[in-house]
């Protein structure tokens, strides 16, 4: 939201994924262009300390961070 703040009062540009830009889109403080023409993707990476790795809410922000920017892109 910061990054997004920062754009609309002219202090900057951002370069976001597309599930940021979906919630803007259409909000006359903002103009949104693609970088590419089929976009760009990435893998991304978690870094965890080794003595959470067993802790549940670990194991769940994992799951989450697995299916949930799928079923965003989906959308």
């Amino acid at each position: 939201m910061v990054i997004l703040l920062l754009v609309a009062s002219n202090r900057g540009a951002a370069v976001l994924p597309d599930w940021v830009m979906r919630e803007v889109r259409f909000n006359s403080d903002y103009v949104t262009r693609p970088l590419t023409e089929k976009g760009l993707t990435r893998r991304l990476y978690a870094a965890i300390r080794s003595e959470d790795t067993t802790r549940p809410f670990v194991a769940h922000l994992l799951k989450l961070a697995r299916t949930v920017p799928v079923k965003l892109q989906r959308s």
